[in-house]
């Protein structure tokens, strides 16, 4: 069994098949872009009721968030982004942890998945 920390909200129910898959992305720094992948942020599908969770920063925004009002987002992944690995398994185990620092609140989710084959 294999233990991923993702950095956001994904409460699968035990039992659930999943599927987690990691992606590089296009960073912009200060003199050029550059690929990096997001460990902490697959885009994890429950197989068996077709959910999606995925974090915004895989995905086309208009760009910062404003107070109180939804992030118009992509229905698809941002076209930069690139498949890294794959992983298929059952979840074994789900925790989802509220992070409470000063004035701000953090989500991450702990999946313990056995793995397919």
């Amino acid at each position: 069994m294999q233990k991923y920390v993702v950095i956001f909200q994904a409460p699968i129910p035990v039992g659930h098949r999943v599927e987690l898959v990691w992606y590089e992305v296009v960073v912009d720094g200060m003199f050029s872009t550059s690929r990096k992948e997001r460990p902490h942020e697959p885009v994890i599908t429950d197989l068996d009721t077709g959910i999606v969770y995925v974090s915004d920063r895989l995905l086309v925004t208009p760009g910062m968030k404003r107070p109180k009002e939804p992030l118009e987002v992509s229905e698809g992944l941002d076209g930069g982004a690139k498949e890294v690995r794959r992983v298929r398994g059952v979840v074994r185990g789900c925790r989802v942890v509220t992070i409470l620092s000063f004035s701000d609140v953090d989500l991450q989710t702990e999946l313990t998945i056995a793995p397919e084959g």
